[in-house]
C-alpha cells in the first residue's frame, strides 16, 4: 500500500510539472500610417542566396493602418509540443483578413529589426510601403505582449514606437516588427 501511495505522489508531481510548461501568448500590435500602406503579413520567412529576405504567405493592407491580434499557444507533454496558433487583423477601414491569396513579398528589415533568426519558421510581420509620390511616411506602433504560463505569472510587455520611413524600399516592404508564430515552415 505504501509503494502505491509513493508512486501516485510520484505522479502527481510529474503532472504539475509538465502542466506548468504549457502557456500562451497573446499580443496585439496597431500600426498607424500616413502617406504610406500599412500591412500585416502572416506566413514562412525565407532568404535567399543573394540574402534578400521573402515571405511567402498573405498579407492585410490599409492605408489608414491595421492592428493585429495573435495567440500562440504551446501544449507540452512528455515526448511532444503542440502549438496552436490564431491570428486575426483588422485594417482601419472595416476590412478583416484571417486568409487570403497565397503571395510571395520582397521584404526590406528596419535596422532595429533581426530577421535572420527567423528564416524557415512561421512569422506574422507588420510592414510599410511609402506612396510613389511621397518621399518618406511617419509611422506609429504600439505593441502590446502577455505571456501566461498556466499556474504561473503572467508578464506584460508594451512598447510604443513612431518611425520616419523612407521611400528607398522601391518594391521592397519595410519591415517594422516581427513576431514568431512557435511553428517552421513546411
Amino acid at each position: 500500500m505504501r509503494h502505491i501511495l509513493y508512486g501516485c505522489a510520484a505522479a502527481l508531481a510529474l503532472s504539475v510539472g509538465v502542466a506548468a510548461q504549457d502557456s500562451e501568448v497573446r499580443s496585439r500590435t496597431e500600426i498607424k500610417t500616413d502617406d504610406a500602406t500599412a500591412y500585416s503579413m502572416t506566413g514562412c520567412l525565407r532568404r535567399d542566396v543573394a540574402g534578400n529576405f521573402t515571405l511567402y504567405g498573405t498579407a492585410a493592407k490599409s492605408r489608414d493602418g491595421v492592428t493585429t491580434e495573435t495567440r500562440v499557444r504551446t501544449e507540452k507533454d512528455r515526448d511532444e509540443s503542440k502549438v496552436t496558433t490564431e491570428t486575426r487583423t483588422r485594417a482601419e477601414d472595416g476590412r478583416v483578413g484571417t486568409a487570403g491569396t497565397m503571395a510571395t513579398f520582397l521584404l526590406r528589415p528596419r535596422e532595429t529589426v533581426a530577421l535572420s533568426e527567423h528564416v524557415g519558421k512561421q512569422v506574422q510581420l507588420s510592414a510599410i510601403m511609402v506612396d510613389p509620390n511621397h518621399k518618406d511616411a511617419e509611422v506609429k506602433i504600439e505593441e502590446k505582449t502577455t505571456v501566461d504560463p498556466e499556474r504561473g505569472d503572467d508578464r506584460t510587455r508594451r512598447s510604443r514606437t513612431e518611425i520616419e520611413i523612407d521611400n528607398s524600399a522601391g518594391v521592397h516592404y519595410t519591415v517594422v516588427s516581427v513576431k514568431p508564430l512557435g511553428t517552421s515552415c513546411q
